[in-house]
């Protein structure tokens, strides 16, 4: 299982390993509650890997083990575990087993870019050029992508190139210049960068810098989705949701916008809410409309409060 034990991981945990009974998996939770840190650490993954993607519970159900991995997670962060912290900040950032805190979320990528960590450095500049958690700042975030492509980050660098074609796009600090930053896209898309993918998506979906081509569109934004690019997800569904490029399907609307809403994504949270709201590709159910609409609405979404207004579910 790839779950990114270092070697000083495996030795803390061999020395604890009793060989008898090692598929009994109470040796693991007994050195957890010691305090052994690659203990919480593995039992986490452990515990993440039996549940794969992880799935909101609808307002009904109650599902303990997405707070038992976040538990194990901070005790292996308090501990100092580095890439225990850098999955605790992503629950953080997508509010999975604790309540979102993107602020949080950047603390701890911060504190680990700051020790030298490529990985956490690329998603603190990422976050510095969303505005994710902090105040919007490409200056900063260029900062962070080439601290990181300093240490041989191929991502970091990717980055830098994609947050140029975003000035291009948005004319900071340069004439905008659509057509220039499709080309930069479309390249970087290419070499399989997931956030490149979806733009040069909806430059196709959209006729902004190359001719209008919805079927095109629908194909990147799935590159961008099979990544794992919650952006990329909501794409695909709202896809399959409006027709575009693709035969309507609600079902998939619906599977796909589930993925993207499960990582944290608003825009995809509302489109599920809607979904729900009026049995598209699923039977109607106002409760569970509520549920993901409110999720939505907790980021600041205008659409998904007006929503709840209208259903008596907000403030």
């Amino acid at each position: 299982m790839r779950i990114g034990l270092t070697p000083s991981d495996q030795i803390a945990l061999s020395l604890r390993c009793d060989e008898q009974e090692t598929a009994d998996r109470s040796w693991l939770e007994d050195q957890a509650e010691q305090g052994t840190a690659a203990a919480s650490y593995l039992l986490a993954r452990v515990l993440q890997s039996e549940i794969g993607e992880q799935r909101y519970p609808t307002w009904f159900e109650l599902d303990p083990t997405p707070p038992r991995i976040f538990h194990h997670l901070e005790k292996a962060t308090q501990a100092d575990h580095s890439v225990a912290q850098f999955y605790l900040a992503g629950r953080y950032r997508n509010g999975l087993g604790v309540n979102q805190d993107r602020p949080k979320a950047v603390e701890l990528y911060r504190e680990l870019a700051e020790r030298g960590i490529p990985p956490a450095q690329v998603v603190l500049g990422s976050c510095y050029e969303s505005g994710e958690g902090v105040d919007q700042d490409f200056d900063a975030a260029i900062e962070w992508y080439t601290k990181a492509t300093n240490q041989g980050s191929e991502d970091g660098r990717l980055h830098i190139v994609h947050l140029m074609a975003v000035c291009l796009v948005n004319g900071f600090g340069t004439t905008p210049d659509w057509e220039k930053a499709a080309g930069i896209f479309e390249q970087l898309a290419n070499e399989g960068h997931s956030d490149s993918q979806l733009w040069i998506g909806d430059c196709y979906r959209c006729d902004k810098g190359v001719s209008m081509d919805e079927p095109k569109a629908f194909e990147w934004f799935s590159k961008s989705a099979d990544q794992g690019n919650s952006y990329g997800q909501w794409m695909v569904g709202s896809c399959y949701l409006n027709e575009w490029g693709v035969i309507r399907d609600y079902s998939k609307a619906v599977e796909w916008n589930r993925k993207s809403a499960e990582l944290g994504n608003r825009y995809a949270q509302g489109d599920l809410g809607y979904c729900y709201q009026y049995g598209r590709g699923v039977p109607q159910d106002i409760d569970s409309a509520v549920f993901w609409y409110r999720k939505s609405a907790n980021q600041g979404f205008e659409y998904t409060i007006d929503k709840l207004k209208s259903l008596g579910g907000w403030p």
